[in-house]
């Protein structure tokens, strides 16, 4: 596995929440991209690495994921 990518499936790992398949494919939708839950969980897996568009749809939804947690563990340092 190249570098790069397993940097990705290491934030993954961090970040991406578990109820993330419907954040992917509504990102995957506005791309016209149609791609099975099964698809999804391949990827997300690690089975195959080989579909970038949905690999960076996860990482989309972890970062965003990311965001709201350190957001809401500002808001309760205050």
């Amino acid at each position: 596995m190249q570098p790069h990518i397993k940097k990705a499936y290491e934030f993954l790992n961090q970040h991406l929440p578990h109820d993330y398949s419907s954040g992917v494919q509504k990102i995957l939708k506005k791309s016209n991209i149609v791609a099975s839950n099964f698809v999804v969980q391949n990827v997300r897996n690690g089975k195959t690495t080989s579909n970038t568009s949905i690999l960076n749809a996860l990482l989309t939804v972890a970062k965003n994921a990311k965001k709201a947690s350190e957001k809401l563990q500002k808001e309760f340092q205050k």
